[in-house]
C-alpha cells in the first residue's frame, strides 16, 4: 500500500477574522488504515493565525518548499517518517481530509472565531500520486467562507478535487 510522503496545507484567513491562537489541526482518515491529526497551530508554539494572511504548512518525509509544521521533523511526534500513514490503493475518494479547531484558546479562555476564505490540502504519496482537497467542489468556484467557532462548529471536511 502507498504511504503518504507529504501533507501540504494552504490556508487563507479572511480579512475580517480575529487573530487566534487556538490550536488548529489537519486530519487524514484512510480507508482500512485509520488516521491521524497533525497540528498546524499548536499551543506550544507562539504562532497566531492573523486575519488577511495566507499560511502554508507542511509535513514531509523529504522536505518541501514550506516551513515544517510543529514537531514534524525526524522522529518528532508528527513525523511521517517516524509514524507512516498508509492509504488505499490510489483511490482519492477513499481518504477523508478535514480541518479542526479546538474550541478553547491556548490560555484556556473561550474560543476566538476563525474565518477562512480558502483551505486546500495536498497528499503526496510515495508512489508519485497526489490527491487534492479543498473547501469547494471545483477550482473554478468562488471560495466559500469557512467559519470555526462554538456557534458554527469546529470541523470542516474538504472535498476531493
Amino acid at each position: 500500500m502507498p504511504l503518504i510522503q507529504s501533507i501540504e496545507v494552504y490556508v487563507v484567513v479572511n480579512a475580517t477574522s480575529a487573530t487566534t491562537t487556538d490550536p488548529v489541526y489537519v486530519g487524514v482518515i484512510t480507508k482500512h488504515y485509520g488516521g491521524r491529526e497533525f497540528p498546524l497551530r499548536y499551543q506550544k508554539t507562539s504562532m497566531s493565525l492573523v486575519g488577511g494572511q495566507t499560511y502554508k504548512f507542511g509535513f514531509s518525509t523529504t522536505g518541501g518548499d514550506y516551513p515544517p509544521a510543529w514537531d514534524s521533523q525526524g522522529s518528532g511526534g508528527n513525523s511521517l517518517s517516524a509514524y507512516p500513514l498508509e492509504v488505499s490503493d490510489g483511490a482519492q475518494f477513499d481518504q477523508r481530509v478535514y480541518l479542526r479547531k479546538e474550541p478553547v484558546r491556548a490560555d484556556g479562555q473561550a474560543d476566538n472565531a476563525l474565518f477562512l476564505d480558502d483551505v486546500s490540502v495536498t497528499l503526496r504519496l510515495d508512489s508519485g500520486e497526489a490527491f487534492f482537497y479543498r473547501t469547494r467542489y471545483s477550482t473554478n468556484e468562488e471560495p466559500s467562507l469557512v467559519r470555526f467557532a462554538n456557534e458554527y462548529g469546529q470541523i470542516v471536511y474538504l472535498y476531493p478535487v
